[in-house]
């Protein structure tokens, strides 16, 4: 099976045309920036035209009601098991809190006790906008580390065969973190960034190549 991901589109809408075809499409986030619901709203429907059945968490600059707009839309990777192509994936939208105010953002102690409130199931990939605290995903360019601490400890707790993140757009790479390989594409919106998955079976490692389409 083939999984592209990418994130932070930032209504760079043209790139889409010019990534590849797969049999599951993961988004990150940031469809927008600073969107409107409306805004959103033909967000998801200029992606859905490229790839009519992805599934997507929201970034931090997307409005409050995405969430609820990607679920009316049968697009949605909502923060509990869900489950397609055989893969047990579970999504988490907006980041922890940042320098500056934006529309989609929480306190990341409340996160940790929200997700630690969550039963325990297996799960494949993890898909956040935010990026786990101290996993590399999250660095900016002066060295300090701005993920989320609630996300790493579940991402530790859970560990999934992949997690998915954005976020931190200079923080691109992959990252071994336990057993868990963490993936920031970087930006699509930035160079057409985005990561190809290769994998065969869950029980097999995947094989996760990034790239550049612009």
């Amino acid at each position: 099976m083939r999984i592209l991901y990418f994130s932070d589109i930032h209504q760079n809408f043209p790139v889409l045309e010019r990534l590849p075809e797969a049999d599951l499409v993961l988004i990150g986030g940031d469809f927008t920036n600073f969107g409107t619901p409306q805004d959103f709203r033909e967000a998801v429907r200029l992606v859905g035209a490229r790839f009519p059945h992805f599934l997507a968490v929201a970034g931090n600059l997307d409005p409050r009601e995405a969430d609820a707009i990607l679920e009316e839309t049968g697009h949605w990777l909502p923060p509990r098991q869900f489950s397609s192509h055989s893969l047990n994936l579970m999504g988490l939208s907006g980041s922890n809190l940042c320098p500056c105010s934006t529309p989609f953002q929480w306190d990341d102690q409340e996160m940790a006790r929200q997700l630690d409130a969550l039963p325990p199931f297996a799960l494949d990939i993890l898909v956040t906008h935010a990026p786990p605290m101290h996993s590399g995903a999250d660095l900016l360019p002066n060295g300090l580390s701005v993920g989320s601490a609630a996300i790493a400890r579940f991402s530790a707790q859970r560990a999934p065969r992949l997690h998915l993140c954005g976020h931190i757009h200079e923080a691109a790479g992959c990252f071994s973190v336990g057993s868990t390989t963490v993936v920031n594409c970087g930006a699509l919106g930035q160079e057409g960034r985005h990561a190809l998955i290769h994998w065969s079976s869950p029980q097999e490692a995947p094989q996760v190549s990034l790239h550049t389409c612009l």
